[in-house]
C-alpha cells in the first residue's frame, strides 16, 4: 500500500512536469497510426476508419513509437502495449517514454536499470540517473547511440553510450539533452557561469561552434537557432541556411 501511495504522487508530480517542461510532452510523439480517446482511465484505440481495436484501463499511456508503447498499469506498474492490445508479462517500475531502435531504457522492480527490448527481455544493465521529474534521464538511439545521465561526485555527468551499453564519451559541461532528431541532440552547454545551447551528433562532436542563446529542434534537416538579437536556420552540419 505504500509502493502504491508513493508511486500514486510520483505519477501526479509527473504530469505536473509534463505542463511546466514542454519538452517533455513533445517527446511523446507518435508513429502510429492508431487514434486514441481517453475517457477517465480507459484508452479507446481507433483504426483509421474510427473502428474499435481494443480498449485498456490504464493510469497513462504514451503513444506507440514502431509499434510498440509505453504505459502505466492501474496498480502503477509499467508495462509495454503492442498494436494488437498485448500487455507485456513483464512489468517495470519505470520506462523510458518511447521506444526507439526496437530499444528503450528502464528501471527494474529491484530498482536497478538498463535498455530492455520491445518484448521487455534485458539487452545490458547500465546506470541510469533520474531527470528534475523523476523520468529516467535518457534519450531515445539513433543510429545506435544515446545518452544516459549518471552522478560523478557532486556534478551530474552525460555519457553518449551505444546499443551494447559501452561509453563512448563523456561530457561534464553539458545537461538536458533532448531526444534524437535527424541525427542530432539539442543540449545545454555550460559556458562560464551561464548556460548556452547547441547539437551534439551521434559521433559526439558539437555540430557547431558557436553555443547559441536559443536553439530548437530540427525538423526536416533544419533548426531556428538565435545569437544575440539575430535569428536565422542551420542545417544539420551547423551551417547558416541563406534565404
Amino acid at each position: 500500500m505504500k509502493n502504491n501511495r508513493l508511486r500514486y504522487f510520483f505519477s501526479i508530480f509527473f504530469l505536473i512536469c509534463l505542463l511546466q517542461f514542454p519538452c517533455i510532452a513533445n517527446d511523446l510523439s507518435t508513429s502510429s497510426k492508431i487514434k486514441v480517446i481517453k475517457n477517465n482511465n480507459t484508452y479507446t484505440f481507433l483504426d483509421e476508419d474510427e473502428n474499435v481495436l481494443f480498449s485498456k484501463k490504464l493510469k497513462r499511456f504514451y503513444g506507440f513509437t514502431e509499434g510498440y508503447a509505453t504505459v502505466t498499469l492501474m496498480n502503477f506498474d509499467s508495462a509495454i502495449l503492442d498494436e494488437n492490445g498485448n500487455i507485456s508479462n513483464i512489468h517495470f517500475e519505470q520506462l523510458g517514454q518511447k521506444f526507439s531502435e526496437g530499444k528503450n531504457f528502464a528501471m527494474f522492480l529491484d530498482g536497478t536499470t538498463g535498455v530492455i527490448d520491445t518484448k521487455g527481455n534485458l539487452l545490458f544493465k547500465i546506470k541510469v540517473e533520474f531527470d528534475e521529474c523523476g523520468a529516467l534521464a535518457a534519450t531515445n538511439f539513433s543510429n545506435g547511440k544515446a545518452f544516459v545521465k549518471e552522478s560523478k561526485g557532486k556534478g551530474e555527468v552525460w555519457y553518449l553510450i551505444d546499443d551494447k551499453g559501452n561509453k563512448l564519451k563523456e561530457f561534464n559541461n553539458i545537461s538536458y539533452p533532448r531526444y534524437f532528431s535527424c541525427g542530432v541532440t539539442n543540449v545545454q552547454v555550460r559556458e562560464g557561469t551561464t548556460w548556452k545551447s547547441n547539437y551534439i551528433d551521434t559521433s559526439g562532436n558539437f555540430i557547431s561552434p558557436i553555443n547559441f542563446d536559443e536553439a530548437h529542434d530540427f525538423i526536416d534537416n533544419k533548426a531556428k537557432v538565435k545569437s544575440g538579437t539575430e535569428e536565422y536556420y542551420i542545417d544539420i552540419n551547423g551551417k547558416r541556411i541563406h534565404n
